[in-house]
């Protein structure tokens, strides 16, 4: 999308220089856009270290949890309709 809004920029600087500051307007409000977006990804305030470290935690968290709930299954203490 931006590199569309850069092309018609270019292309617009032959023609009028109301149509070049609109363009130029637009390119400039999907930057801010795209700014905002990164700024507001979580994580992005940790370093690449601190975000394996968590991406690790939370793996090691799914795995605990798929055990447990396996270990629950075998106790045959729920009955679980089969569909």
């Amino acid at each position: 999308m931006i590199c569309l809004l850069v092309y018609i920029v270019e292309c617009s600087m032959d023609k009028d220089s109301q149509d070049v500051h609109q363009e130029l307007n637009k390119l400039k409000t999907k930057l801010q856009e795209t700014r905002e977006m990164i700024l507001a990804m979580p994580g992005i305030d940790l370093s690449p270290e601190q975000q394996q470290l968590q991406l690790q935690n939370l793996r090691d968290q799914v795995r605990t949890k798929n055990e447990l709930l396996q270990k629950y299954k075998s106790l045959c203490m729920f009955d679980i309709p089969k569909t």
